[in-house]
């Protein structure tokens, strides 16, 4: 179950629908106290698949809605409980079917293309990193928003934007 409900905000004679959800991400013990990632306060399992995104016929731009939707459903029907994407962001419809369909993604973040300088990868940590474009953070099918790891990446990846 993802937990999703609609919304509706209306003002004057505007009105939009949309949806929200809720969910706690965390880490936590099982009935044997061995320590197991915690969706909404239960283990569970992150199995998944190391999503690239490419399409046969358009390569990273998906050929349809229907195309993402048909993808997501196949994985979860596999058995499947994640997906991380790993070379590009996706349009924002595909994170919506992931929201909708109960599927987590583990986003990466996605390099600029070109070669690394050395100088710019091995630079000493920082300090908080302000994201120019949050419409990702919107979607609760991101599962690693909360871990541990994301104040660390968000250190160096501040401090190398400051750098650059």
């Amino acid at each position: 179950d993802p937990h999703l409900y609609p919304v509706t905000l209306v003002c004057g004679d505007d009105e939009v629908s949309s949806y929200v959800g809720m969910r706690s991400v965390g880490v936590g013990a099982d009935r044997r106290g061995t320590p197991r990632l915690m969706l909404n306060g239960e283990p569970y399992l992150h199995l998944g698949l190391l999503d690239q995104g490419y399409w046969s016929d358009g390569w990273l731009t998906p050929p349809s809605d229907e195309a993402m939707v048909s993808d997501i459903q196949f994985a979860r029907r596999a058995g499947f409980t994640m997906l991380r994407k790993h070379i590009k962001v996706e349009p924002m419809r595909w994170y919506f079917h992931c929201d909708r369909l109960g599927m987590l993604v583990w986003q990466d973040a996605v390099n600029g293309g070109g070669p690394y300088r050395r100088r710019v990868v091995e630079l000493p940590l920082g300090t908080d990193v302000h994201r120019r474009d949050d419409r990702a953070r919107d979607h609760r099918a991101f599962g690693r928003s909360s871990a541990e790891g994301r104040q660390q990446w968000r250190r160096e990846l501040d401090e190398m934007v400051r750098h650059l």
